[in-house]
């Protein structure tokens, strides 16, 4: 169940809140992939690009970045329903300025 406040977000555009929607309704280990949500949904890849990065500035879309041995980058998403100012940060990981406009 998606909590009314998340589909009643009004710093989201509908088009941020159905993705979200439709994200938190997947399995656990689905895989994202903006060009297989464009396909999926009829709408452009750079449309589901510019939502999931609204996602990710309000804080329901975590992405994370890593490198492997072989030097090769990989982005992993994480998907929540309540968004990173509602939930406490460990004193380790401040809060991006990048996010917060500061």
């Amino acid at each position: 169940m998606i909590p009314n406040r998340v589909l009643r977000d009004d710093a989201l555009s509908y088009r941020a809140r159905g993705l979200l929607a439709y994200l938190l309704s997947q399995p656990e280990d689905w895989q994202i992939s903006s060009s297989r949500l464009a396909i999926e949904s009829g709408e452009g890849r750079d449309a589901i690009r510019r939502a999931l990065d609204e996602l990710r500035r309000a804080g329901y879309l975590e992405l994370t970045k890593e490198q492997d041995a072989r030097g090769l980058w990989a982005s992993h998403y994480t998907v929540t329903d309540t968004p990173w100012y509602f939930r406490p940060r460990p004193v380790d990981n401040p809060v991006d300025n990048s996010l917060t406009g500061a």
